[in-house]
């Protein structure tokens, strides 16, 4: 009776274990809002080059976002790929896009939060906080 108690305790402590680094990772919602603000700001960065004029972004829905890899550089950040496909709106018609995209995400820990961050050009710009 006392090895089925010291496998059942060893077990538990590998399952705590093992759901505690699941949230180690970019969350699937996480890298969908990283590629959308990334793509907002390619559009925001095109438009006021092409037409500096127009001050309104077309819309756009991210539909089948396929993360193919999540790899961790250090701690807190990770570089994750993928492919996508979106729905742009346009002024009077719809275009549909598709590509890869290549992203980094960092995340910071406080004691009762986790936030989640988009890297570029050596800036961060908060996607989401969560409880920790």
């Amino acid at each position: 009776m006392g090895r089925l108690r010291w496998l059942c305790l060893l077990s538990l402590v590998l399952l705590l274990q093992a759901c505690s680094s699941l949230g180690t990772i970019p969350p699937q919602s996480v890298v969908e809002r990283g590629l959308a603000m990334k793509m907002a700001q390619t559009q925001q960065t095109l438009i006021a080059h092409l037409a500096p004029k127009v001050p309104q972004l077309s819309n756009f829905k991210l539909r089948h976002v396929d993360v193919t890899l999540r790899e961790a550089q250090d701690d807190d950040t990770f570089h994750v790929q993928g492919t996508y496909e979106a729905i742009i709106q346009l002024t009077n018609r719809e275009k549909k896009d598709a590509g890869p995209f290549d992203l980094y995400i960092a995340r910071e820990r406080t004691d009762d939060t986790v936030s989640w961050f988009l890297v570029f050009n050596e800036r961060r710009e908060l996607l989401v906080t969560n409880p920790a």
